[in-house]
């Protein structure tokens, strides 16, 4: 049986701030308040009791030694744009451990093949280097503007590059790491061909900072290829596509993306948008792309589109230029932003099949709401044709009605039909705390034990990232059929979580706190707006500390005027200042 988790005393907290400075910890609540939010809309009794911002694996080890001493909460966190409650503390209370200070790129080896990098580096500006050197690291997430590498091997993410390219562990070749008890190995090497130990680093890669605290990270690079094809096709029907890909599969044509967009997430998409996507017919997208050197990128373009067109797309439109190749992507990016302008709240989930089983899910989810009635949500789907999709679901938080019909319906799409088609209920956003409850569909009892006996050898106090479903023995009652999800405000009611935000933010930037990005003043404004947090002195600060440049506003897929709205809360405080 575990033993509760202890409360961060006085002497505790001093003992930590002696290991990280003054500067770098903080348990003040406004701070705190905007690590309780992670990219999903469900919010528990999530804040946590101090952040911490290590330099380095020293820190971390100290900080754990302590924390592990004294049974005290403690949970990995990189950008926040988990899209499965990952990085927040389910049962309130711990320490955040905020790792974007560690951002450095250690090494560039291109002779070997290999970059060496801190967890704290965005996947984007690795690639802005490496392309340098005309290298890539080809996983590619939607958030790669803003997700760290660490969070991304946390969860073993993927992208739309994963049907030719793979998966974060695909390139992962050594780790260091700090275990539950402060000690510090590092498994893997830099060698492309070792089996001298057990798969350690396959453990690690997508145990969800389970496990212990990833500090560096050895990962393989490739050559950029030379040349792409790139061609949008639309059709009627989900089976026609998936006959399209299969045969794609069948002749060992492997583009490097391929995509599809539904019904409701193309109509969407094409209206946000605008310009000539107004003209296309309506339909079902399939987005189609090859790479390589220009012979080879060509003739496999040339093979793929013979194929596809023998299932008599209703129209198609091949990019001639780097410029509109980016006009067709632009398709694909739009989606998720799209989509949030349709009703004011939108949960995305991430399931996975077999692609003889992709046609039959999609339509399945698309019948979701006829039959459990629920005429008060729509569910739009998009993904990947490796079998990875996002069923997202479209309602408004501050209906109560909506809010309980998601929670059906998502039971309904693990349980009725993901399950029963031998899926598994997470591709690549992670098991987090929103999966937690469906894992035992998924896996019989035997397997769930041997994960629980994993995770205790590692951690046998519970203090990494507990509640989440990897490992965690005790069985959550607050699940998420349960859960009462809390909502946004008016003031930020279009904001999705996303931190694409963030990048560009002077004052992320200066001051390194969650709380001083747009999306953690969004996060503060609404903890105001609900009674969860008062004015403060703090709060003005913070709030001051925007120098309303507008770049977060440029960056924001909702395009939500960020800027105005801290302008407008600035001049409220200021004609009703009471602290």
């Amino acid at each position: 049986m575990i033993e509760p988790y202890s409360n961060i005393s006085e002497e505790i907290y001093q003992q930590l701030k002696d290991i990280v400075g003054d500067e770098f910890i903080s348990k003040d609540l406004e701070i705190l308040w905007c690590y309780a939010f992670d990219g999903t809309i469900f919010k528990e009794n999530t804040v946590p009791e101090i952040v911490i911002l290590p330099e380095n694996k020293d820190e971390i080890s100290e900080t754990l030694k302590i924390a592990n001493k004294n049974k005290i909460i403690l949970i990995p966190r990189g950008s926040g744009t988990s899209l499965s409650g990952g990085p927040i503390s389910v049962f309130g209370g711990g320490i955040i451990l905020d790792l974007t200070r560690m951002n450095k790129i250690l090494s560039i080896d291109i002779p070997n093949n290999l970059t060496v990098v801190e967890p704290g580096v965005i996947c984007d500006d690795l690639n802005f280097e490496l392309n340098k050197y005309e290298y890539f690291f080809p996983p590619d997430p939607a958030s790669s503007c803003i997700c760290t590498i660490g969070g991304m091997v946390a969860n073993n993410s993927g992208g739309v590059q994963a049907f030719k390219y793979g998966v974060t562990k695909d390139y992962v070749m050594f780790l260091e790491v700090v275990l539950a008890d402060g000690q510090i190995i590092n498994i893997g090497s830099s060698v492309r061909k070792s089996v001298s130990s057990y798969n350690f680093t396959g453990l690690f890669v997508g145990s969800e900072g389970t496990l212990g605290v990833i500090t560096k990270i050895g990962l393989k690079i490739i050559p950029l290829p030379k040349s792409r094809k790139t061609g949008l096709f639309m059709f009627d029907s989900i089976e026609l596509i998936i006959q399209a890909v299969i045969e794609l599969r069948e002749k060992g044509i492997i583009p490097n993306l391929l995509e599809f967009m539904d019904e409701i997430t193309t109509k969407a998409s094409f209206e946000y948008l605008g310009g000539e996507f107004l003209s296309y017919p309506k339909g079902i997208v399939l987005l189609a792309e090859v790479d390589g050197n220009k012979t080879q990128a060509d003739s496999d373009f040339s093979k793929l589109f013979k194929i596809i067109m023998k299932y008599n797309p209703k129209f198609h439109k091949i990019a001639e230029s780097d410029k509109e190749r980016e006009i067709l992507l632009d398709a694909r990016k739009a989606a998720l932003p799209a989509l949030s302008r349709i009703k004011p709240s939108c949960c995305i989930e991430d399931c996975t099949v077999t692609i003889d089983k992709f046609a039959e899910c999609v339509q399945k989810i698309k019948e979701i709401t006829e039959e459990l009635k629920l005429d008060n949500i729509k569910i739009a789907n998009f993904g990947h044709m490796d079998g990875n999709m996002h069923p997202t679901f479209l309602f408004n938080e501050n209906n109560e009605s909506d809010r309980k019909s998601l929670l059906v319906a998502m039971k309904y799409l693990y349980e009725k039909i993901v399950i029963p088609l031998g899926g598994t209920i997470t591709g690549e956003h992670g098991v987090g705390s929103v999966k937690t409850p469906f894992l035992n569909l998924e896996y019989d009892r035997e397997t769930l034990n041997l994960m629980r006996e994993i995770k205790l050898f590692f951690d046998p106090n519970m203090i990494l990232n507990p509640g989440k479903g990897k490992g965690d023995p005790r069985i959550i009652k607050n699940n998420i059929l349960n859960r009462k999800l809390k909502i946004p405000g008016d003031l930020a009611l279009s904001c999705m979580r996303c931190g694409f935000c963030i990048p560009l933010c002077p004052s992320k930037d200066y001051y390194k706190f969650e709380a001083y990005t747009p999306r953690g003043r969004l996060s503060i404004l609404n903890g105001l707006v609900y009674g969860d947090l008062k004015l403060s002195e703090k709060v003005n600060e913070i709030l001051h500390t925007c120098i309303l440049c507008g770049a977060c506003s440029v960056l924001c897929p909702a395009g939500v005027q960020t800027y105005e709205i801290f302008e407008k809360a600035r001049e409220l405080i200021h004609k009703n200042k009471k602290f």
